[in-house]
Formats: structure tokens, sequence, C-alpha cells
């Protein structure tokens, strides 16, 4: 049943220990008779021997320790028609009473479908953590849990299940967040499993190279002072004023570098105009009135321009000219930092603030206290999790003391500091030293923050889409505003722009692109455009959606990659298929960069919001940089198993409402299959599409023939997408859509655009897109549905029978 919600495979051990965790909460729970828990079992029974999802191995095999599902209900129904329990050796005594169905069990087994997939979740995250940490795949992972798991055990104390939730409390593993620390699972099995993969994933990083994470330079001592807010006028700082200034040199540096810094903006600007003079298209410009004119009227403004931001002074490349503009803007920066390195800062209570931005480690040291007594109480370090923009506000803050009070530290009031946090205490430990990445091979701290690529997991792409970047935002500005600090610029929007006009290539071959025009307001705007394109050859035909937006250096840019935010450009060519690039997307690219005035990228890891500095730090650094972009929305352990048992209590309430109004209590069951309306139909048989539009749509399909159901998938996505997908049969029946070998990961697994472009097509949650594909069961409820899905009949017809036990 887990297979068939895409759960994957669950030991019996766990769910043995998840229903008895469980069934304590339930304690006073109505019993079910004798008769009524029969009827239960064995219609339950003749659902899953009906299931075609499950095979006949899963279903009856012969197992003391891993049994069958009927032959576990079979076993079962003895018990409760016979009153007997039959041990290993087919010896027979009579139930005990701790040995029968009480009601707070029946109960636990109906919260399984809560549980089971909050646990296998958990797991999941343990097995990406334990893979980066070690240097190989969640596959690899996934198979020694498994041969651990599969262990015989001997006695009781090696099957045996925790009643108290004190291991679970004591939990702390460096990566682990608190969620999943509160969904893992309680077996004795699951314990020793995961106890001894952590013995050996602390070994193995234990031999990495290490060094502390806050080294010198990242200190900043506080003077202590009960009026901290004297500012000095010429340099700034604070802690002294202008007479008695030690920055008088400095400051007079930072004046002359104003000049410098606008000297070096004109020439960007005058070099991004010649770019476009040198371009070989006809120009465009859009005067101050905004009317567009072109031909020689455009290049006698666009020279006018040039010459006016050139000031008779030499006219670089746009590279040399951003070249300049970052040495003028690393020059302040090093001027402010010794500034803050002879003055400091001054505080009545903090002594010292250490930040590290490539992890988000910020460390408050408090100052030495004089108690009432006269004794003198040390300070205390503090380690916070923090991004790089609001390490930056706190530090420039007038009053840092202030700052740190209404950020990290904040309390009461209906406000705490989780967002900042680190996850538990292993984690922060962790944080406070960096070492060589087995997985990258780079500086980083092995926290829950370090997120590299691990083959099959979702960190092999960062980007988000607009909503959730907007989400992201919204949290960031709230927690600025709430701290009394300058809120973030809101993220690029993306604005889709359909084809509008037709254009003659060069060469042979047409192009449909939106108006230039159209492009560029949107873009200097401040947003990302994403124009549909379509480009025909006479060899090949490219189309699909390219991102144009403007990089924080000023510099137009146009991607015709799908990390970039949109959908990513395509072509019918072989090459293209086989490895993802090829000549037909490079001259399209080219166009649309003579086009919209825009430098046409290669490189995948360029989108908006990443600006090329960061991708060059990224490629060119040992170092990780895995400090969070805003504060992040979490909750600490305690609070989610509190709000937990407030839930169960709640349910078991209203259980007992029930029995006292003697009204029926649910019993787990199998969902059939609904239409539309949530009506249950019957198993369809066949799929039929006729007049709708589409591949084949003309013929019935027969949902038992397998090998005709994989074509109509396939031909179907094909002919929504212009990609191309694959059908794979597994040896129960089952089918799996995924991606084309050529396309899939050494390990066989599909990278995450990928799988999030499949998830959208399909119109199914995220999640339910693996990373080895979308899983189809063996019944033809689910058949129908993903065809129909395929085709993007959303919502389908027919939603496909579900197992519920909660």
């Amino acid at each position: 049943m887990c297979k068939a919600q895409g759960l994957g495979s669950l030991h019996d051990r766990e769910l043995q220990s998840a229903i008895h965790e469980r069934q304590h909460h339930f304690d006073g729970a109505p019993p079910m008779t004798t008769e009524q828990q029969i009827a239960f079992v064995e219609g339950l029974r003749q659902q899953i021997e009906n299931d075609p999802s499950i095979s006949d191995r899963e279903k009856y095999r012969q197992s003391w320790d891993q049994p069958g599902v009927i032959t576990r209900l079979d076993t079962e129904l003895d018990r409760l028609k016979t009153g007997m329990y039959t041990d290993r050796f087919g010896n027979k005594t009579p139930l005990t009473d701790a040995q029968k169905n009480a009601g707070n069990q029946l109960q636990a087994i109906q919260y399984l479908g809560t549980m089971v997939p909050r646990i296998q979740s958990a797991k999941a995250t343990y097995f990406e953590i334990n893979a980066r940490h070690t240097g190989r795949s969640i596959g690899e992972v996934q198979a020694e849990w498994d041969s651990i798991m599969a262990r015989q055990g001997t006695g009781r104390g090696n099957v045996g299940i925790s009643l108290k939730d004190s291991w679970r409390d004591d939990l702390a593993v460096a990566g682990l967040s608190a969620q999943g620390q509160a969904d893992i699972g309680q077996s004795k099995r699951a314990r020793d499993a995961l106890a001894e993969m952590e013995e050996r994933r602390l070994a193995h990083l234990a031999k990495q190279p290490s060094r502390p994470t806050i080294r010198p330079e990242h200190r900043r001592v506080y003077a202590q002072s009960d009026n901290p807010n004297v500012r000095c006028e010429q340099c700034g700082q604070f802690g002294h004023e202008q007479p008695a200034c030690p920055n008088g040199d400095l400051a007079a540096r930072r004046k002359e570098l104003q000049a410098e810094h606008q000297a070096a903006t004109n020439a960007l600007k005058a070099a991004s105009v010649q770019q476009v003079l040198d371009s070989g298209q006809e120009p465009v410009y859009l005067r101050r009135d905004g009317v567009e004119v072109g031909g020689d009227e455009a290049r006698r403004l666009l020279e006018q321009d040039r010459d006016s931001f050139a000031g008779g002074q030499p006219i670089t490349t746009v590279a040399e000219a951003n070249a300049r503009l970052k040495a003028v803007a690393n020059s302040d920066a090093e001027l402010q930092q010794q500034m803050a390195a002879r003055t400091g800062g001054v505080s009545s209570w903090v002594q010292e603030v250490a930040y590290n931005e490539e992890s988000g480690l910020m460390m408050v040291t408090t100052a030495p206290r004089t108690r009432k007594d006269g004794q003198v109480s040390p300070g205390k370090t503090y380690p916070y999790r923090v991004s790089k923009e609001e390490a930056a506000q706190i530090l420039a803050s007038d009053e840092v003391g202030r700052a740190i009070s209404n950020t990290v530290m904040r309390r009461g009031n209906g406000k705490t500091n989780d967002a900042y946090h680190w996850e538990n205490a292993a984690d922060a430990q962790a944080a406070q030293e960096q070492r060589k990445c087995p997985t990258c091979g780079r500086w980083a701290s092995m926290t829950s923050s370090h997120a590299c690529p691990v083959p099959g997991s979702a960190a092999a792409d960062n980007s988000m889409s607009d909503r959730a970047q907007q989400a992201h935002w919204r949290a960031q500005a709230r927690a600025a505003r709430e701290a009394g600090l300058e809120p973030p610029a809101p993220p690029m929007q993306r604005v889709n722009l359909m084809s509008q006009r037709q254009f003659k290539l060069p060469g042979g071959g047409i192009a449909n692109v939106p108006p230039p025009r159209d492009v560029r307001d949107q873009v200097a705007a401040g947003r990302a455009a994403a124009p549909s394109v379509s480009f025909r050859y006479p060899e090949a035909t490219v189309s699909g959606q390219a991102t144009v937006w403007r990089d924080e250096s000023g510099v137009d840019v146009v991607s015709p990659f799908p990390q970039a935010g949109g959908n990513g450009m395509r072509c019918t060519c072989g090459k293209f298929s086989s490895g993802g690039r090829c000549e037909h997307i490079g001259k399209a690219l080219h166009s649309l960069g003579d086009a919209y005035g825009a430098a046409p990228t290669g490189d995948t890891a360029l989108r908006p919001g990443v600006s090329m500095a960061e991708v060059r730090r990224d490629r060119t650094s040992d170092t990780a940089y895995d400090a969070p972009r805003a504060p992040l929305e979490r909750m600490n352990y305690s609070r989610i198993q509190n709000l937990r048992a407030q839930r169960q209590d709640t349910h078991k309430e209203g259980l007992f409402e029930k029995q006292r109004r003697g009204e029926p209590i649910n019993t787990p069951s199998v969902k059939p299959p609904k239409d539309t309306e949530g009506r249950a139909v019957a198993w369809p048989t066949t799929f039929e599409r006729e007049g709708k539009g589409g591949a084949n749509s003309d013929r019935p399909t027969d949902l038992n023939d397998v090998a005709d159901v994989q074509y109509r998938i396939r031909a179907a996505l094909f002919a929504r997408t212009r990609t191309h997908y694959s059908v794979l049969r597994d040896k129960d029946g089952g089918m799996r859509i995924t991606i084309p070998k050529a396309r899939r990961a050494k390990d066989g697994t599909i990278p995450f655009a990928e799988r999030a472009r499949l998830a959208d097509t399909l119109g199914i949650p995220a999640h339910h897109s693996r990373a080895n594909g979308v899983y189809i069961p063996a019944d033809t409820s689910w058949r129908h549905e993903m065809l129909s899905r395929s085709y993007g009949d959303t919502p389908p017809p027919i939603r496909a029978a579900r197992y519920t036990v909660a």
C-alpha cells in the first residue's frame, strides 16, 4: 500500500512501531466487537486481493518477519475467529487481553495515513544528508539502510519499540531539521540503523580537513558605553565625535572615490551603447516622449548618448567598464572595513559580534556583567543563522544592541526567534566548523544549510518559482519591518510575452518574436521578460520561451535555459535531443540578443536575481556560500510536538463525543475511483477521448493493454510539450514516467528542473515527481487518470482509487 501511494517500502517493524507509538495517544478509545473486526478485515482482504497494483509476492509472501499483506490478514482473521495465537513453531495458545485488538490500536491504524508519509519523508531527508556527508549517492545510502533493517534480530531488545519520546527528543543530527526530528520513526531497529549510519557518517567527516568558521577577520568588538548614540559627522562611525575622529584620511579617500564611481558608471553606459552600435543590426531608439525611431536617426541619437556618457574619454568594452566599476566598489568596501576596524563600535551590553557570510553563522557574545553582590558574571556566546543582507543591516545599525534584540534575540509579545536558530544543538555545533565537503569538495559547514547537489536529490537545482520567491520575500520583509530594519527589494517579477511579429532571418528562415520595444520596456522596469519565440530554419525549428533581464551591473542578459525561470528553448534537431545544446539554439539566441540589446549567455547558472559576480564567485571559490537569503520560516522542535499533541487531543475528544452520541466509528478502507463530482464509479476498463482532440484521440484504449497505455502516454506528452518522455514498465505491472536515458544523470535520476516540469505538465504536486520519475500503480483507474493528465485534462474525469487509513 505504501508503494501504491508512492511512499516507498516500509519495514514491518517500522509499521508496528508507528501503530504502537500512536496507540498510547488514544487510550480510552471505544473498542470494536469481534464481529465488526472480522467484517472489516475480510473486506480489506478482498479489496487488496482484487488490487492489481500489489504483486502476488507482496500479497502472499510466507515469512515470519515480513509476511505478505494477505498472509498477515489471514493470520489476523484466524486469531479473531479462534481466539488463539499461533507462534512460529505452529503452537497455539489462547490470546491474552494484551494480544487482543483494543480501540486505541484501531484508532492508531487510522492515523497511519498521516504518520507514514512523515516517516518516509524524514528518512529521505536523512538519506540525502548522509549521502552528502559521505560522498555517496542516495541510492547507496538507501541500500545500506535496507541492509541494516533486513538483519535478523536476536531477542526482544533488537525489535522492541520505544514507548517514550526521550530518544526522539535527544536526537541531534547535524543537517536534520526540527521537522525531520519530530517525524523520524521510533522502532528499535530503525534507531539502531540510524545510530550505526550516524557513527559512520561522523567518522567519515572527521577524516576531512577542517578549519574554524569564525576567524579573526569575521570578529567585531564593541566598546562598552552607556551612551552609544554619539556619531562622527566626518566618517559616520559611532562612539566618537569629529574632533576625535581617527578616520580623517580614510574619509577623504572615500570622498575621492565618489567621483571615480560616477566616471566608471558613465564609462559602462558608453560601452553598452557602443556594443549596440557594433552589433550590425538595425538600431532602434526609444525617445523620451515614448516614440520609437530607427535607421540613421536612431544611430545619430545613440552616438549622441554615447559621446555624452564618454565625456571625451576613450570608449572601452563592457567587460572593462564592469571591472572598473567593481574595483571602485571593492575599494569603498575596504575603506569601510578599515574604519570599522579602527573604531569598532559601542554597545551597553554586546561585547562582540562575529559573522561569516559563507555559512550565515553569527556569534553574539554578551559583555561581562557585575552582579549586586559584586561578583562578575562572564559573558555568554550564542550562535544564530542570519542572512547576509540582514547581518549587514544589524552590523551597520546605529544601536547594534537594539538591532540584535529586535531580530536574533527577540522574544515575547507573540514573537519568537525560531527563524534564526539552527535546527538542533548538533547543527549549531557543526556550524562553528568548516570541512571539505566529501561531495562538492568545497569548504562548508556540514549543517542543514549546506545543500550541494547529491545524485537523486532536489538540491541539483535551487531555482524557485515566482510564487515561492514572492512568499520568500514577504517573509523577509515582514521580519525586517518587525525588527525596525530596512526591508529588502522585492524579487524580480516575470512577465510572459506572446509572439506578435514575424521576421525573415538572414540565410533563410522565419522568426516569430515579441516586438523589441515590449521586451525592453519590461526589462527597463526591473522585470524579467519571458518572450515566447519561434525560429524556423530550413533544417530545424527552435521554439519555447527565453528569459531577458537586467543584471545588477546594468547589463541586459538573455538566456535560453529553463534554469532562468521559464520553459526554456528547444530544438527539433537530433543534436539537441541527445545533448541539450545545438547550433540552432545558438543562432536563435544571438538573434534575440541583437533584437533586444541583450548579451546572450550559455551559462545555465545565470538567472534573474543571481548576478554574474555570484556565479563567478561560486565557480572560482573553494568555499560554499550557504547563508540563507532570508530568515527561514520554521518552528522549533518543542513547538512542533506541542501543536501535534493538541491536534491529537482534539481528534480524541471528537472520537469520544461520537461514542457518547452513539455514532459509528469509521474504520480503515479503500476509496474507489471517483468522478469529478466525487461520486464512486466502477474501475474503468477503457480510455476514450473522442472529439476532444490530441494524439490518437480518435480510438479507445484497453487499459489492460500495458503496451498501448505506454504508447499513448508518450504520444500525448510529446504532442503537448514537444519533449520526449519514456514510460517504463516494472515486473509488477506498474509504470514509471521518466525522461530518456540521454537526459538522465549517471545514476539514472532525473534533474530537479526536469522533475518540476514533468509534475507541472501532469498537474500533480511537485513531490509526486520523484528522482526516478512519476510512478503509476498497476491499476486501471490509475492508468485512466494519468492518461487524462498526459493529455492535459485537469481535473481528470476519473480519480484513481486510493487507500485511506486516516
